[in-house]
């Protein structure tokens, strides 16, 4: 089994990895879910990476960088598997079907705090793997900088989570990952065709380009970038898969009345954000229309109409 087991560790080794659970916990029960704990961290920082991070598990002389790396994985993947066993694990199963039992002075969880107490363990398993791609960043190890997550970066304009942070505070190298896909998609859509390819290609390799007129027409096109990829990740994302503070709804209520407002908020973000790419999009217009016709500095001071004598132009 990969990232657990080692020795037959396996119980030791989830209760390292959660901290909070029962030492008595039996591995047995957590091993036919773990595999599925490790395909969910796989599908974020890839089944490449995954099989690294068990050859560093299964290494007889790992690096402290490399124990680290593997620490974080183990938690991640405890995380998500915690969170896919916690129904079957709050009730009995038996011949007489699916029950649960209360002692005459225990009291359930409400329907909310059972939904905070997911919330808060989904939680800690994007943070786990968000601190495991920062480690991951910083050690930049062969098999990570060649891996399908990092060739998906090449040839972005926002081809780092530091990068993306500039425009959109995002925080999340876990996030950044997921939007990858999105930013291509926006970068091939809407920002290519204004920019043209001639520009996309001295942008991007820096050739051709004065510094400060590169820099400039770079900055005004990841804006609009950063902010309609947000609004794509908005629009398609779930909710619990975004950060807190990019899209949030702090309130006391019922689950489903929580959701309706998460749902409100998501589209005024999304609109919000649609808005504010659009005057970003016509500035980055204006910029590269006075760099093909040699204007030098572009003028985004929008003049009133001029009176002549055979009617008003502008």
């Amino acid at each position: 089994m990969q990232l657990f087991n080692k020795d037959n560790r396996g119980r030791e080794e989830l209760v390292a990895a959660i901290g909070v659970i029962s030492k008595d916990i039996t591995f047995e029960k957590w091993a036919p879910a773990l595999p599925l704990g490790t395909r969910q961290l796989a599908a974020i920082v890839g089944r490449d990476v995954v099989n690294e991070l068990d050859g560093l598990y299964r290494k007889s002389e790992p690096s402290g960088e490399e124990l680290q790396a593997v620490a974080l994985a183990q938690q991640a993947v405890a995380m998500f598997t915690w969170l896919k066993i916690l129904a079957p694990l709050d009730a009995q199963h038996g011949n007489a079907g699916r029950g649960k039992t209360l002692g005459e002075n225990q009291h359930g969880m409400t329907a909310l705090q059972e939904w905070e107490d997911k919330e808060s363990i989904r939680a800690m398993a994007y943070e786990a793997t968000d601190a495991l791609i920062e480690v991951l960043d910083s050690a930049e190890w062969d098999w990570w900088t060649r891996s399908s997550k990092c060739r998906q970066r090449v040839g972005l304009l926002l081809g780092s989570k530091e990068a993306f942070d500039e425009y959109y505070m995002i925080g999340s190298h876990r996030l950044f990952l997921t939007l990858l896909p999105m930013i291509a998609e926006v970068q091939a859509g809407d920002i290519a065709p204004i920019v043209t390819a001639a520009h996309m290609t001295q942008l991007l390799s820096g050739d051709g380009l004065e510094d400060d007129v590169r820099l400039r027409l770079l900055d005004l096109a990841r804006r609009p970038l950063a902010l309609l990829t947000m609004k794509k990740a908005v629009e398609r994302l779930p909710v619990e898969v975004l950060p807190e503070g990019i899209v949030q709804v702090q309130q006391q209520a019922t689950v489903k009345q929580k959701l309706r407002a998460e749902k409100s908020a998501r589209e005024a973000v999304a609109a919000s954000l649609g808005a504010d790419a659009e005057r970003y999009l016509q500035l980055l217009q204006d910029a590269v229309s006075a760099l093909d016709s040699d204007e030098g500095e572009v003028d985004y001071y929008l003049s009133g109409p001029t009176v002549q004598s055979k009617g008003i132009t502008y």
